[in-house]
């Protein structure tokens, strides 16, 4: 992980420590030069997303540009937390996307109608990984236009 401040700092809601690893490597092989950091699990999401307890030190927790969220996660599920994330003024406008291994068609339906921006189906192979991480980051920090946020120095 690169904290160079003036990469776009995409956070990454993940419990399982082998999937970090693997969306590391995924954003290394894709070339994508971003300052990522990773939470386990909801309440560790919005303690980040809010600056309080761990993240509470200046400088500690960037306003991502990007989140990808994992939505089974342990303590408080990806569910709750993009409901509690639209629910907050300060972040809502936060670009949330679903990271998961659930093709299921209710599960998709579900996401998006509590306020998820894109659900990515995790691919099988790393190949088809990395291009589907390419294709989300061409999309959301090249063709889309986001809220500025500090992570590019302005709020």
């Amino acid at each position: 992980m690169n904290r160079d401040p003036i990469l776009p700092t995409v956070l990454v809601a993940e419990d399982h420590d082998y999937d970090k690893l693997i969306l590391t490597e995924v954003f290394g092989r894709a070339g994508i030069k971003a300052d990522i950091r990773f939470v386990s699990d909801g309440e560790q999401m919005l303690d980040y997303l809010k600056r309080r307890h761990r993240y509470a030190e200046e400088g500690s927790a960037p306003t991502p540009t990007l989140i990808l969220l994992d939505l089974n996660m342990p303590r408080l599920d990806g569910r709750k937390v993009i409901r509690i994330l639209r629910a907050d003024e300060a972040i809502r406008h936060l670009p949330v996307i679903a990271l998961s291994t659930s093709e299921s068609p209710k599960h998709i339906t579900e996401a998006y109608s509590i306020g998820i921006n894109a659900y990515l189906v995790k691919p099988a192979s790393i190949s088809d990984y990395v291009s589907a991480i390419e294709s989300l980051w061409q999309f959301w920090m090249k063709t889309a236009s986001l809220p500025m946020t500090e992570s590019f120095g302005h709020e």
